[in-house]
C-alpha cells in the first residue's frame, strides 16, 4: 500500500473515531506547557483534543507509563482469597509517538516476557496500533541519530515480506499535512477503517516527507560515536576512576531513571485495606504486615490487603540492601556503575540492542548535569 496523506484538520475527527474501537491516548498539553499522554474517552474527548500537540519536542514522563505505571495492585487479599486484579487486554491506539519512545517501548516489550511472562504488561499491550510522529525539531538534549533511534525509523519491505516495521504508521509533517507509511497490516485495515480521513500522497508530497526527514536528521547536532562505546563497555575497559568522579557528582535523586524510557526497575509491597462493608473501602495505610484496624465506630467489619508494585531505581542505597541488612552495592560509585552497565553492556549482550534510546532525557532533568550522552563520550575516547 502506497503513503497516504492525512490533513492536519482531520487529526482530532480520526483520534475521536478511533475512541469508539480503541482506547486511544494521544499527547496533551497542561498546566506549564507540560505535554504528556493522556486517554481520551467519554466526556473529555472534546476538552482534551482542544490541547492536542503532536508538535512537542519531548515528553518529560514518556509513554512507558501506559504499560508500565508508576504504581499498580497486582492483587488483593481479603477472608483468605486472592483476587487479581489483571486487567483484561483492550484496543489501544498511542497516537504521537516519537521515534526513541516507540524504541523504549519494543525494549519494554522484550524484558516483561523474556525470562517470566508478566501478565500485567503484557495484558495492557497485547493489541494495540503505534502511531509514530517523527521528530520536526529534535530536543537539544537527543542523540537518536548516534543510537540509530530516530528522529524517523526505516520502512522494512513490502507486504508480501513476512517483516514489518517496528512502527504501524509513521507521520511526517510537511506543512498543513502528514505524509503517512504504514508499516503493517493492522496499520493497514485501520486506514481501510479510517478511510475518509485519508487520501493518497503526491509524489510531490513523498518528495517533500524525504527532504522533511533528511532536514529533522541534520537538525540533531549531538554526535557520539555510540558503538564504540558499547564495544569498550562489552570488554570492560572502562576505568572505576570513571564511575567514582560520576559518584562524586550525582545526588542520586533517581530523577534519571525514572524519565528513561527503558528502567524497568521496580518495588513490591503490601498494604492494608479497611472495609466498613463488605463492598466499601474506606480507607487504607501501608503496612509491610496485615493487620486489624478498627474503623471509625471501633468496629471491623472486613480486613484484607493488597500487593502492589512502583517504580523503583538502582543507584538508590535500598535497592540492592538484603534482609540481612548487607549491601553488596554499598558504596555510591558501585551502584552508579550498576546503571551505566546495565544500559550499555548487559542489555547489549543479553538482547543485542542497547538500553539506551538517546532520547536526553537524563540529561536535561539532572540538576547537576549528568548525562548517558557525556559518559557514552567519554568512554567512547578510552
Amino acid at each position: 500500500m502506497k503513503e497516504m496523506s492525512l490533513k492536519k484538520d482531520n487529526v482530532k475527527g480520526l483520534c475521536l473515531a478511533a475512541c469508539n474501537q480503541w482506547e486511544t491516548y494521544v499527547p496533551i498539553e497542561e498546566m506549564g506547557q507540560d505535554v504528556q499522554f493522556v486517554k481520551i474517552n467519554g466526556k473529555d474527548k472534546v476538552f482534551s483534543l482542544d490541547n492536542l500537540n503532536l508538535d512537542y519536542q519531548s515528553l518529560l514522563i514518556g509513554p512507558k507509563v501506559i504499560g508500565f505505571p508508576q504504581l499498580e495492585s497486582l492483587f488483593e487479599f481479603r477472608g483468605g482469597k486472592l483476587t487479581e486484579t489483571v486487567q483484561p487486554p483492550r484496543k489501544k491506539l498511542l497516537f504521537g509517538l516519537r521515534a526513541c519512545d516507540l524504541k523504549g517501548i519494543l525494549f519494554m516489550d522484550e524484558f516483561f516476557k523474556r525470562s517470566f511472562q508478566d501478565i500485567y504488561y503484557l495484558n495492557r499491550s497485547a493489541d494495540r496500533l503505534l502511531v509514530l510522529v517523527g521528530c520536526k525539531r529534535p530536543p537539544r538534549d537527543c542523540f537518536c541519530t548516534s543510537a540509530k533511534t530516530g528522529p524517523f525509523l526505516p520502512l522494512a519491505g513490502s507486504f508480501d515480506k513476512p517483516e514489518e516495521s517496528d512502527f504501524d504508521l509513521q507521520m511526517v509533517d510537511i506543512g498543513d499535512v502528514y505524509v503517512v507509511e504504514i508499516g503493517s497490516r493492522k496499520a493497514e485495515e485501520f486506514v481501510n477503517t479510517y478511510s475518509k480521513f485519508f487520501d493518497r500522497a503526491s509524489e510531490k508530497m513523498v518528495a517533500q516527507s524525504k527532504e522533511a526527514k533528511c532536514a529533522a536528521e541534520q537538525a540533531v547536532s549531538l554526535k557520539v560515536d555510540f558503538d564504540k562505546a558499547i564495544k569498550n563497555f562489552c570488554q570492560d575497559k572502562v576505568p572505576e576512576e570513571i564511575y567514582e568522579r560520576l559518584a562524586q557528582r550525582c545526588i542520586y535523586c533517581g530523577g534519571c531513571l525514572y524519565v528513561c524510557p527503558t528502567c524497568t526497575c521496580f518495588n513490591v509491597f503490601d498494604e492494608t485495606i479497611r472495609w466498613a462493608s463488605e463492598k466499601e473501602n474506606v480507607g487504607c495505610a501501608s503496612a509491610h504486615q496485615i493487620q486489624e484496624i478498627p474503623s471509625l465506630s471501633g468496629e471491623i467489619k472486613s480486613v484484607g490487603g493488597r500487593r502492589c508494585r512502583n517504580w523503583d531505581a538502582c543507584v538508590f542505597e535500598g535497592y540492592t540492601r538484603e534482609a540481612s541488612g548487607h549491601n553488596p552495592r554499598y558504596e555510591k560509585w558501585v551502584r552508579t556503575s550498576r546503571r551505566y552497565e546495565h544500559k550499555l553492556k548487559y542489555d547489549y549482550l543479553t538482547t543485542g540492542k542497547s538500553g539506551c534510546v538517546g532520547c536526553g532525557r537524563c540529561l536535561s532533568s539532572c540538576p547537576v548535569n549528568i548525562g548517558i550522552s557525556q559518559v557514552i563520550e567519554e568512554v567512547s575516547k578510552i
